[in-house]
């Protein structure tokens, strides 16, 4: 079980520039053993000189996506104790990030949305004041539920 981690920070001291990391720990060694620099898997930097959109991080994880689907169905991976390979497995079990990276990489909504999430048509309405969103009054029995095929066409129609 892997969890996935991205974050962004500033290498340079004085200066406005922005990179991220974007790497896996193994969920199964001990906690003490599960962040030492030699069981951490730098999967991918992602350079400056600021944060990369939303738009964008889609590019930097596609190819992460592939070698975890290929994990999920097993793949041979050569050991010490085992040279000639042995069948490994591996999932996602969590993603840990703040909540700017969460909502790029997860696909939330970002902070000033007023969409209630991606997968539904659930609007917030704006406060009286109009510093916010009113975000009372959610009744999940009313919630209507975007289709694949609305999905797809919004997807084209940002594009």
């Amino acid at each position: 079980m892997l969890t996935l981690n991205i974050d962004w920070f500033q290498p340079f001291d004085g200066v406005t520039y922005s990179c991220s990391a974007i790497y896996l720990s193994i969920n199964n060694l001990l906690r003490k053993e599960r962040y030492k620099k030699e069981n951490v898997v730098l999967v991918r930097l992602m350079p400056g000189p600021s944060e990369v959109k939303t738009s964008q991080i889609n590019h930097y994880l596609c190819p992460l996506v592939a070698k975890l689907n290929q994990l999920y169905s097993g793949a041979a991976i050569p050991t010490n104790k085992c040279p000639s390979g042995t069948l490994v497995h591996a999932a996602i079990l969590l993603v840990a990030c703040d909540i700017p990276a969460a909502r790029k990489t997860c696909r939330f909504t970002l902070h000033a949305s007023t969409n209630a999430c991606h997968i539904c048509n659930c609007w917030f309405s704006c406060c009286l004041d109009g510093k916010g969103m009113d975000c009372s009054g959610f009744i999940f029995s009313d919630w209507i539920f975007n289709t694949d095929e609305e999905n797809k066409r919004n997807a084209e129609r940002w594009r």
